[in-house]
């Protein structure tokens, strides 16, 4: 059997220092071998197909609810899609109610939700009543318009301003959550 040597390292430094030493040493061998490689985890872009003049029809008793109509839009794999400038007829019993339009909209492809964004203008054909906002959401489910945004309503002889909101299509059934003033 060989003897062996029993003595504590020793390093040039000293023990405490070389300790620290070969940490430190460590931690720069890291930094310099993992901070030069580029990553290969980058997300990839998520494919999309693009459409011109768009149009998507909600029917729902074989009626009409309302029919979607844009320039362009980004379907993307989750069935939803992206528009520009989109336009949305809305109907009840088949007769035409109001009209939506907006900058740009998002339609949830399962639930066939409209989120539309950026001057945001409905007009009502039957209550002569004009709805402005920066975003709305409409529910599909609910045939319901709801945003938490400041809104400006227009009817004749009045003129409401207010934030929050929920409305059906036709603007004949309006809540505005804090209504600040009424100018008639």
């Amino acid at each position: 059997m060989s003897p062996v040597d029993s003595r504590p390292l020793s390093t040039p430094c000293g023990d405490a220092a070389g300790i620290v030493f070969a940490i430190s040493s460590l931690i720069v061998m890291l930094i310099t071998t993992t901070g030069c490689r580029k990553s290969s985890a980058a997300a990839p872009a998520e494919p999309k197909q693009i459409m011109e003049d768009f149009t998507m029809t909600q029917t729902e008793s074989s009626k009409t609810v309302w029919q979607l109509s844009a320039p362009k839009a980004s379907l993307t794999l989750e069935g939803d899609a992206d528009l520009e400038r989109p336009e949305i007829l809305f109907y009840k019993d088949g007769k035409h109610t109001s009209t939506a339009n907006a900058t740009k909209a998002t339609v949830r492809g399962g639930q066939r939700n409209v989120v539309l964004q950026g001057d945001v203008v409905i007009t009502s054909l039957q209550e002569k009543t004009t709805l402005r906002t920066d975003r709305l959401d409409y529910s599909a489910a609910k045939q319901m318009f709801r945003t938490e945004s400041e809104v400006f309503i227009e009817r004749p002889g009045a003129k409401l301003k207010g934030r929050g909101l929920e409305a059906d299509a036709a603007l004949e059934n309006i809540t505005i959550f804090h209504q600040r003033t009424v100018i008639r």
